[in-house]
């Protein structure tokens, strides 16, 4: 478990509890109690109210009446504030970027316990590379306005995904596919899909598609292979969450 996500589930833990203890919190997730003091610490300094009373009868507790108050976001608004901060977090230069990973983590720390699982496992097929390089960003088009909200569909829900596509040598067809992961390599974005018709994985770059829709009767379940045999051999790509 990486410690993003560790910290994400001690949040978690803590919410779903009056009062516990650093032991029980470290067994619960398997580290250490120095290393769970560590992220409770962490915690605190991004804000979360977390108080500890020492001895028997004492532990550790989030308390309920400051903080952040619980959040009602959507699956795709908790995803679209996760990829936000993670490209912030990405370009070094860019002022607040510290700011958007702590105002990330109080946010976070306010969702039920059922739509962070959602989120983690949305996050796990995300993955975030270098910005795309000049000469590619001068040859780009624009995608299709309708397109964003169609891959949120399909993404989102394990739906299949339909379009016109042309390749880079400017070849034409039509293509049914699952999109079983996203590639962000900033401005540009790339489909990571099996292609349903060829049985085959295939990867598409956003501003090649034209006439997407969505394919309601065709139903899938997400597929980490299908998402790692696409991913280029760079280290520098990482997913949004850690497995």
């Amino acid at each position: 478990m990486g410690r993003a996500e560790r910290l994400l589930d001690l949040a978690e833990l803590l919410r779903a509890s009056e009062g516990t203890t650093v032991l029980a919190l470290a067994t619960e997730l398997g580290v250490s109690e120095r290393t769970l003091l560590r992220d409770l610490a962490t915690l605190r300094e991004r804000g979360m109210p977390i108080t500890g009373e020492p001895g028997p009868g004492g532990g550790v507790r989030l308390e309920s009446d400051r903080g952040v108050t619980a959040v009602h976001l959507s699956l795709a608004e908790a995803a679209s504030i996760w990829l936000a901060a993670r490209l912030s977090r990405e370009a070094s230069d860019l002022p607040w970027g510290e700011a958007a990973r702590s105002a990330l983590a109080k946010l976070l720390g306010s969702l039920p316990r059922h739509k962070a699982r959602e989120l983690r496992a949305l996050c796990r097929r995300v993955y975030v590379g270098p910005a795309a390089s000049a000469a590619t960003r001068e040859g780009a088009g624009t995608p299709p306005p309708e397109l964003l909200g169609h891959f949120e569909a399909a993404f989102t829900a394990g739906l299949g995904l339909g379009f016109h596509y042309r390749d880079r040598h400017g070849r034409k067809s039509v293509r049914r596919v699952e999109p079983h992961g996203l590639l962000v390599q900033s401005p540009l974005w790339y489909v990571l899909a099996h292609d349903i018709d060829k049985g085959e994985p295939r990867m598409f770059r956003m501003d090649r598609i034209a006439r997407p829709r969505l394919l309601a009767e065709h139903r899938f379940s997400p597929n980490a292979a299908v998402i790692e045999a696409q991913l280029p051999d760079d280290a520098h790509l990482k997913p949004l969450l850690s497995r």
